[in-house]
C-alpha cells in the first residue's frame, strides 16, 4: 500500500512538471510579436486603411468584361508582422449582404495589390466594394467604399434600306425614305436615325442630312431639301441611341424627277366668268355636263397637292345638298372634282372624282388624275409633269348628270402647278 501511494505521487510531480514546462513554452512563443499563437491586437502597432484605386466610383464595366478587377494601395504599418488585405463585394451599401468576401490577399508589389473577383456579377446592377488590411492580430479601419455598375452593352446593326433603291426615279424633289429599322441588342433606350443624301457614293458632297425618330418595324421620312431636278443620288442611314451609335447601311441610289417641260397655255380668249382662270368656252368637255353654263355659287378659298393628295376648299363645302349616290340612301354625295388639262394646244376638263358631303380632299397622284378619273382620252393617259400648269373646280353632282343632279353650282375654275 505504501508503495503505490510513493508511485502515484510521483506520476502527479511528473505531470505537473510536464505542464509548467508546456507553459513555458506558450509565454515564450507569445512573447513574439510574430507567434501565430497572439490571438489579440498587439499594443502599439497600428496598420493605416488601404487606398481604394481602380475601379473608380461609377466606373462601368460591360458584361463580357467580366471578372471585374479590385486594385489597392498598399497600407502602411509600424509593426513586423507581414500584411494581408481583405476584399468585399456587396450589391447594397451597408454591406449587409455580401457577394464577396476574401480574406488572405497577399500584398502585392510597387505597393499596389489585385484581386480578380472569382466570377461574373450580374449585369444592370450597381456593386459596392472595400478592403481591409490585417496581419493576423491586428487590422486597419476599412477603407471608404467605392461603387461601380456591370451592364449589358447596346449595340445597333445597320438598318435595311426598302426604298428608293436600284436607281428608282421618285416623283418629287422631297422623296420619302422607307428602311427596316435596325436589329439591336441590350438594354436599348429610344433609338433615332440619320439620313445622309449625297451625289457620290462616298458621300463627301453631302447635300441633305437629317434626324428621324423611329417608327414601328421599318421607318419612313421625308428629306427636307428639296432636290435638284434628273440627278443621281445616293443615301444612308444608321441608328442612333443615346449612348451608342450604329454602322451605316449600304448606300443606295435614287434619280430625282426629270426636268419639267413647262408648256404655258395661251391666254384665255375674252368672255366667261371673270372669277375663271380658265375660260370654259375655250375647254373641251370630256365627262359631264357643259359647266360653262353652271353658275359660280361657291369660290375657292384654297388648294393643297401633296403627299398623294389633292384637296379644294371652297366657300360652300358642306353646305351644297347632298343625293343619294346611285339610288343607295346610305351613301350620299355632294358633288364632284374637276380635272383640267392643257394638251396638244388646247384645254380638256370632266368630271372627276365623287365628295361626299364636306369632303375636300381625294387621293390623287400624278399617275391616278387622269387614268383612274376618265376613261376618254386624252385625259385618260395624261400624267402631269412636275411644274406642269393645271385647271381644278369643284361642282355639285355632274359626273352622272341629269342622274342625280340637285342645284346645278360650281366654284370658279383655278390654275396650279404640279407638284
Amino acid at each position: 500500500m505504501l508503495l503505490h501511494r510513493r508511485l502515484t505521487l510521483a506520476a502527479a510531480l511528473v505531470s505537473a512538471a510536464s505542464i509548467l514546462s508546456a507553459c513555458d513554452q506558450v509565454v515564450q512563443k507569445s512573447a513574439s510579436p510574430t507567434s501565430p499563437l497572439i490571438a489579440g491586437p498587439i499594443s502599439g502597432v497600428g496598420i493605416t486603411a488601404p487606398g481604394l484605386s481602380q475601379p473608380s466610383t461609377g466606373a462601368r464595366f460591360a458584361v463580357d468584361q467580366q471578372p471585374v478587377t479590385l486594385v489597392i494601395k498598399n497600407s502602411t504599418t509600424n509593426g513586423v508582422r507581414t500584411v494581408y488585405y481583405a476584399f468585399e463585394v456587396s450589391a447594397e451599401q451597408n454591406f449587409a449582404t455580401k457577394l464577396v468576401d476574401q480574406d488572405g490577399v497577399a500584398a502585392g508589389t510597387a505597393g499596389f495589390t489585385s484581386f480578380k473577383l472569382p466570377s461574373a456579377l450580374a449585369p444592370e446592377r450597381t456593386y459596392y466594394w472595400r478592403s481591409q488590411a490585417r496581419d493576423g492580430a491586428n487590422s486597419s479601419d476599412y477603407s471608404g467604399v467605392t461603387s461601380f455598375v456591370v451592364y449589358t452593352p447596346v449595340v445597333l446593326q445597320a438598318p435595311d434600306p426598302e426604298s428608293p433603291v436600284n436607281s428608282q426615279r421618285v416623283t418629287t424633289r422631297t422623296p420619302d425614305f422607307t428602311w427596316r429599322n435596325a436589329a439591336r441588342t441590350g438594354p436599348a433606350g429610344a433609338v433615332s436615325y440619320a439620313i445622309q443624301i449625297s451625289t457620290d457614293e462616298g458621300f463627301t458632297s453631302v447635300v441633305a442630312s437629317w434626324t428621324a425618330a423611329e417608327g414601328p418595324t421599318r421607318t419612313t421620312s421625308t428629306s427636307p431639301t428639296t432636290l435638284s431636278y434628273d440627278v443621281r443620288y445616293f443615301w444612308r442611314v444608321r441608328a442612333v441611341e443615346q449612348s451608342v451609335t450604329g454602322p451605316w447601311s449600304s448606300a443606295q441610289t435614287f434619280l430625282s424627277p426629270t426636268t419639267p417641260i413647262v408648256v404655258t397655255p395661251p391666254t384665255p380668249p375674252a368672255g366667261g366668268d371673270p372669277s375663271d382662270q380658265i375660260n370654259l368656252s375655250s375647254v373641251t368637255i370630256v365627262l359631264g355636263p357643259n359647266l360653262a353654263s353652271w353658275p359660280v355659287g361657291s369660290t375657292i378659298t384654297d388648294i393643297k397637292q401633296g403627299n398623294g393628295d389633292l384637296c379644294i376648299y371652297h366657300t360652300q363645302l358642306g353646305q351644297w345638298p347632298s343625293t343619294a349616290f346611285f339610288g343607295d340612301p346610305s351613301v350620299q354625295v355632294e358633288g364632284n372634282q374637276w380635272v383640267f388639262a392643257f394638251i396638244g394646244g388646247r384645254w380638256y376638263g370632266g368630271a372627276a372624282d365623287w365628295y361626299r358631303p364636306g369632303q375636300a380632299c381625294k387621293g390623287v397622284t400624278a399617275a391616278e388624275i387622269g387614268h383612274d378619273a376618265f376613261g376618254q382620252e386624252p385625259l385618260h393617259s395624261w400624267v402631269p409633269a412636275p411644274g406642269e400648269l393645271y385647271g381644278l373646280a369643284a361642282s355639285t353632282p355632274a359626273r352622272a348628270w341629269p342622274n342625280m343632279a340637285t342645284v346645278d353650282q360650281r366654284t370658279n375654275v383655278v390654275t396650279r402647278r404640279w407638284q
